[in-house]
């Protein structure tokens, strides 16, 4: 697992997109989490395995 340090944007907002290589496999189900002092994104229905991309705003990254 790697880490990332991100920043929000001017209005609040942390946008992730990830785009899977296989563009026909039906779509995932996404679930979200959030605690006190944290959140996140679980995606089910992906292949085992499975490699996706995921892109942040440049400008976001202190890494």
């Amino acid at each position: 697992m790697q880490e990332f340090t991100l920043r929000a944007d001017d209005t609040g907002t942390i946008e992730l997109v990830c785009e899977r290589a296989d563009e026909a496999a039906p779509a995932p189900r996404v679930r979200s989490f959030a605690g006190r002092d944290e959140f996140g994104l679980l995606v089910d229905g992906l292949t085992p395995g499975e490699r996706v991309r995921l892109f942040v705003t440049e400008t976001a990254s202190e890494e």
